[in-house]
C-alpha cells in the first residue's frame, strides 16, 4: 500500500508597519520547490475562486512583481 505523506502548512500574516508579507513553514516542508509549487496553487486557487481571468491574473503579476523584487 502506498504510504500517504505528512501534511505540510504554510501560515501567511502581514506586517503594515514595515510593510512586509510573513511565511512560516511546518518543519516539514523545507524543499524551496515545494513551498514554491504549494503558494503559487494557493495563489491560482484563489484567483480562480473570485472569478479572475487569465488576463486579469497576468495583468496583476506583470504590474506588482518588479515591486514584490524590490522588497
Amino acid at each position: 500500500m502506498k504510504e500517504i505523506p505528512q501534511d505540510k502548512s504554510i501560515e501567511v500574516s502581514t506586517d503594515y508597519k514595515n510593510e512586509s508579507i510573513n511565511m512560516k513553514f511546518s518543519e516539514n516542508l523545507t524543499d524551496d520547490r515545494e513551498r514554491g509549487y504549494i503558494i503559487s496553487a494557493a495563489f491560482f486557487s484563489f484567483c480562480a475562486s473570485q472569478g479572475l481571468s487569465k488576463a486579469e491574473v497576468s495583468d496583476m503579476v506583470s504590474t506588482y512583481y518588479d515591486e514584490f523584487l524590490k522588497n
